[in-house]
C-alpha cells in the first residue's frame, strides 16, 4: 500500500502542465485562463502527502518532498525558456514590421505603434510605453532601459536602447540600426536553438541515469528481494533512501544548469 501511494504522488508531481501554458503566447491578453488544473492538484497533493506520510516512514515523505521540489524547479526552467523564447519570437516580429515602416518613411513614433498594434503580449505592451514617452517628448532610452530590467530578454532590448541613443546623439538612420539589432536577435536565437537541440541528449542522459535507481528497485521487487520494505521500514534503509533521492535529484538540477549556461 506504502508503495502505490509513493507511486501515485510522484505520478501527480511529474504531470505534464496544460496545454493552455504552452500556447499561451498564442492566446490574446483579454482571453480568460482556466485554473482548474492549479485548484485541483494542490488539494490533491496535500491529500497524498498526508496519505503517504501515515502510511509509511518519515524517510518516504521526505523523499517525495525532494522529487517534488525538483519537478517544481524543473518546471519553472521550462517556464522561464518558454517564456524567454516566446518573447524573442514576438520581438523578432515587431522588429520587422517596425523596420519595414521607418523604410517607407514613416516616423519612428508611428513606427513603434503599428509594430505594437501587430503585436502581442508584453512585447506589444512594451513598444507602446516606448511611443508614448517618444510622442510626449520623454527619455526614450530610459523607457527602454526600464522595459529591459522587466524582460526575460534584458539584452535585447539594452541593444535597442543603444540603437536609439546612437540616432538621436548622432543622426543616424534609426531604421538601420533597427535592422542590426534585429539581425543580431536572429542570429542570437538561431545559435541558441542549436545549441539547445545539441543538449537534448545530455539532458535525456541525465533523466535516464537518475531514474536507473527506480528501475533497479523496481526489477530487485519483482524477484523478490523486496527492496521496498527495506527502504521504507525506517532506520539505514530509510536514510539510503534519502540520500539516493537527494543525489539523482541533485545531479538533474546540476545537468539542467550546466545545459542552461551554455544556451545562454
Amino acid at each position: 500500500m506504502s508503495g502505490a501511494a509513493l507511486a501515485l504522488a510522484l505520478a501527480l508531481l511529474t504531470a505534464p502542465r496544460p496545454a493552455q501554458h504552452r500556447l499561451r503566447s498564442r492566446v490574446p491578453a483579454g482571453s480568460p485562463t482556466p485554473r482548474i488544473a492549479t485548484w485541483v492538484l494542490v488539494p490533491c497533493g496535500v491529500a497524498l502527502t498526508l496519505a503517504l506520510g501515515a502510511a509509511t516512514s518519515t524517510g518516504a515523505v521526505l523523499a517525495a518532498a525532494i522529487v517534488g521540489a525538483t519537478v517544481e524547479k524543473r518546471r519553472r526552467n521550462r517556464r522561464r525558456r518558454w517564456t524567454r523564447d516566446a518573447e524573442a519570437a514576438a520581438l523578432r516580429g515587431a522588429l520587422d514590421v517596425l523596420i519595414g515602416e521607418l523604410r517607407v518613411g514613416a516616423h519612428p513614433v508611428t513606427a513603434f505603434d503599428i509594430a505594437a498594434d501587430d503585436t502581442e503580449g508584453e512585447v506589444a505592451s512594451a513598444l507602446r510605453t516606448i511611443a508614448a514617452r517618444a510622442r510626449l517628448g520623454a527619455d526614450v532610452v530610459a523607457g527602454i532601459l526600464s522595459v529591459a530590467r522587466r524582460s526575460s530578454l534584458p539584452a535585447h532590448w539594452e541593444r535597442l536602447a543603444v540603437c536609439w541613443q546612437l540616432a538621436q546623439a548622432h543622426g543616424l538612420a534609426i531604421g538601420t540600426l533597427m535592422q542590426t539589432a534585429q539581425r543580431d536577435l536572429v542570429e542570437r536565437q538561431r545559435f541558441s536553438s542549436r545549441v539547445d537541440a545539441g543538449m537534448a541528449g545530455a539532458r535525456t542522459t541525465a533523466a535516464v541515469l537518475a531514474g536507473l535507481p527506480a528501475v533497479g528497485i523496481a526489477m530487485g521487487q519483482l524477484i523478490g528481494a523486496d527492496p521496498l520494505r527495506f527502504l521504507l521500514a525506517g532506520g539505514f534503509g530509510e536514510w539510503l533512501l534519502i540520500l539516493g533521492v537527494l543525489l539523482a535529484c541533485a545531479g538533474l538540477l546540476w545537468c539542467d544548469r550546466i545545459t542552461g549556461a551554455v544556451v545562454k
